[in-house]
């Protein structure tokens, strides 16, 4: 064999070996499966997937996402398909660690993990009670559950209604997910505020009969979810959520407060807003915990401690509240900072809380004051 040859054969000879040394380390990385019941398109699902890998802080794991896409396709057929392909995927990739992310990807997979001694599970985004699957009894599974900060609202609401029009009346769509909240939005303690009525709404026509009825009802106008509303004449077609947003916001006298970024965003008066970099840092922390050990106990957590030694957070720590008021969307000058109004542009304000002190939890987000 001549000099040319041989090298050729060992450069090759490098090359495999090295191959298979970055395959061997790369399967001993810990496995983080990232589980979103939506997709990429819902401002939500980007702000949490922020949240997560700062809270993972460029550590070497094997991070891998996957999005069920239930929010664009809320039917119980594709919804149920959406869960066995994301079972077959795991059981497929073998994960430590499920960040599973709302409702949808707990119902339709994590619960299925249940106290399997090679995975944890850690909730984010839960509006449902734990036990609705079977989680306050599972020894694998910890997270922080989403509630929507309901006093925050009603101090709000007492600051700027008068004192004679303080009636409220709530419209959502009729997700899984808005079941959960219109049972806590019933059990809230409003007062001195009136709770009118609270609707869970299937069609475009329904909601647009549901917020002229609320004028004549209410002082105020309260909206959580409606990305599942669908067309009255395609049940199978889902109306844009920017699109109920601009209408409803067009067709009202009444002042209309939201409880997420992307209501504003979307072109919504104003929001109380949970934040979603917060469902998504607390989480991966979590998750580093587990795989590099809690405070005074190094080394991986064993997978039935998990609850005791983390346990999941109805409250979260981060508890300061954060108010920003809109500039109007026709700027005043040149010398006018850049316009908030429009919340289309993701390196606008609602990026910004990224940027804020980590003790951001909630904020208040508001587009310019109805005349």
């Amino acid at each position: 064999m001549n000099a040319k040859k041989l090298t050729g054969a060992l450069m090759i000879l490098f090359l495999v070996l090295v191959g298979s040394f970055l395959i061997a380390e790369s399967l001993k990385r810990p496995r983080i499966l990232v589980l979103h019941s939506y997709y990429t398109d819902y401002a939500w699902v980007k702000d949490i997937d922020v949240g997560i890998k700062r809270g993972l802080a460029n550590r070497p794991y094997n991070v891998r996402y996957h999005y069920m896409d239930t929010k664009r396709h809320p039917f119980p057929e594709f919804m149920e398909k959406a869960g066995v392909t994301a079972r077959r995927m795991i059981n497929e990739w073998q994960p430590d660690i499920i960040i599973a992310i709302d409702d949808n990807a707990q119902k339709y997979v994590a619960k299925h993990y249940i106290d399997d001694p090679s995975k944890v599970i850690l909730f984010s985004g839960l509006n449902a009670e734990l036990q609705d699957y079977g989680y306050d009894k599972a020894k694998n599974v910890s997270g922080i559950i989403e509630r929507i900060p309901y006093d925050a609202a009603r101090d709000i609401y007492l600051q700027v209604l008068p004192a004679d029009k303080r009636r409220i009346y709530h419209i959502s769509d009729d997700s899984e997910t808005s079941v959960a909240i219109h049972k806590e939005l019933e059990n809230f303690d409003w007062s001195p505020l009136k709770f009118v009525e609270s609707r869970q709404i299937s069609t475009i026509g329904e909601w647009k009969k549901a917020v002229k009825d609320a004028e004549d009802v209410s002082d105020c106008l309260m909206i959580t979810h409606y990305h599942t509303l669908k067309d009255d004449n395609d049940p199978t077609k889902i109306v844009k959520p920017q699109e109920v947003v601009e209408w409803t916001e067009k067709n009202t006298n009444l002042p209309t407060l939201g409880f997420w970024g992307f209501f504003v965003e979307e072109g919504g008066m104003m929001a109380v807003a949970v934040s979603p970099y917060e469902q998504g840092e607390i989480p991966a922390r979590m998750a580093v915990s587990i795989i590099e050990g809690a405070k005074g106990q190094p080394g991986r957590m064993p997978f039935n401690e998990v609850s005791k030694r983390l346990p999941w957070q109805k409250k979260s720590p981060l508890r300061h509240v954060h108010a920003r008021q809109h500039l109007p969307r026709a700027r005043q000058g040149p010398g006018d900072p850049p316009d908030p109004g429009s919340l289309r542009a993701r390196d606008e304000p609602l990026l910004r809380l990224a940027e804020w002190p980590q003790e951001t939890q909630v904020s208040l987000l508001s587009t310019v004051p109805r005349k």
